[in-house]
């Protein structure tokens, strides 16, 4: 059965309580306070928490933003009962994340009924976060051991061939084996870099705080150059395809963590090569109005519908992968898009069925402060 704290500082009220949970069935867990409650829920667990909000030490809204902020209670549903009525002090406990709220005096029926529905929503949400993380695991599994074995069986049966036939090999030959070579050592590293940006971002060591912090103020311009040579390593279909950046605008300045922005941009136009015709030239353009700075990356491909879109930005999702042949993790918008928004800017995605794809970086432009 759930197990269920009470933090009451009225002790008849709190017995009560108690009385009647146990007699439904529960166990039960009880503490006088929001101090004592923040740490019988961290060391028990509880399934739900009913707190008083008015106690004595820490008030139930204190103890809530304590809740929150550790992981290991944060999850765990909140029912406020109070005498205060007030539309003002519900509204406000439920902005700090309380699950619900119930006046004083209330009927025991009616806490069973709100006890009852908090824990079915809470057993709702376990199964769909669990589902989902099942679902993440073997698009991981499936994806992730097809990209690397694929490159490497490759690099491994390119060197046995240059071994085996070395003394019997034209130049133009041995040319040809290198090249596959360093097709396959560049999608290796591709692979390693996704998944050590996936690693940063998910770990909060690349974010707002540590660019506005950490980022050097740096031209745009140079990223972007940086971005189209890396692309053509990480574009595995067409990497040589035609390229045309607008040169209008050289001076505008960004802060940024530069390796992971020259990577976000890199993503882009690769797949922009990828899924355009090799006949197609792909257009980067850039421009700054107010104090923001855009980029745009526009291709030739077949566009996409509103739903695959929104495929699309998900990590370890491709559009119509199994439908199509196609290289990668299917991370390069995601993991674009993420670092769009650890640069305090965003990513917009605009495209339709046969029109090609148009996607576009904000960022705000670094202004230096003036020196008195």
């Amino acid at each position: 059965m759930a197990r269920i704290l009470v933090i009451e500082d009225e002790p008849n009220l709190r017995k009560n309580i108690l009385d009647f949970l146990e007699l439904e069935g529960f166990e039960v867990l009880e503490a006088s306070d929001g101090q004592i409650g923040v740490d019988c829920a961290r060391q028990h667990h509880p399934d739900l928490i009913i707190s008083d909000i008015s106690m004595p030490n820490m008030d139930g809204y204190n103890a809530l933003l304590e809740l929150r902020k550790d992981e290991r209670s944060a999850h765990i549903p909140i029912i406020f009962l109070s005498a205060m009525a007030d539309r003002s002090f519900v509204r406000h406990g439920m902005e700090l994340g309380a699950d619900d709220y119930l006046t004083k005096p209330f009927s025991y029926p009616e806490l069973l009924a709100a006890i009852q529905a908090r824990l079915e929503r809470q057993v709702i949400q376990v199964n769909l976060a669990s589902k989902e993380l099942g679902d993440v695991k073997k698009r991981l599994a499936r994806v992730v051991s097809h990209e690397m074995r694929t490159p490497i069986a490759s690099i491994l049966m390119v060197q046995n061939l240059l071994s085996a036939q070395l003394d019997t090999l034209e130049t133009h030959e041995i040319r040809d084996i290198l090249d596959s070579l360093q097709t396959g050592s560049y999608r290796i590293y591709h692979l390693a870099e996704q998944l050590a940006l996936m690693t940063q971002l998910d770990t909060n060591t690349l974010s707002q705080e540590v660019v506005n912090e950490f980022g050097f103020a740096t031209p745009i311009w140079t990223v972007l150059v940086a971005a189209v040579n890396l692309s053509r390593r990480f574009a595995y279909r067409n990497p040589t395809g035609s390229v045309n950046v607008d040169e209008r605008d050289k001076t505008s300045v960004v802060v940024c963590n530069t390796p992971s922005l020259t990577h976000a941009l890199a993503e882009i136009i690769a797949n922009a090569l990828d899924y355009s015709p090799d006949n197609c030239e792909i257009k980067v353009s850039q421009w700054t109005r107010d104090a923001w700075v855009y980029i745009s990356i526009t291709d030739c491909g077949a566009g996409m519908t509103e739903e695959q879109i929104s495929h699309a930005v998900r990590d370890f999702e491709q559009v119509d992968r199994d439908h199509n042949e196609q290289q990668g993790l299917g991370l390069g918008l995601h993991l674009a898009r993420r670092i769009a928004e650890a640069h305090s800017g965003q990513l917009d995605v605009a495209s339709r069925p046969g029109s090609g794809t148009q996607i576009t970086f904000s960022l705000p432009l670094y202004e230096e402060v003036p020196v008195r």
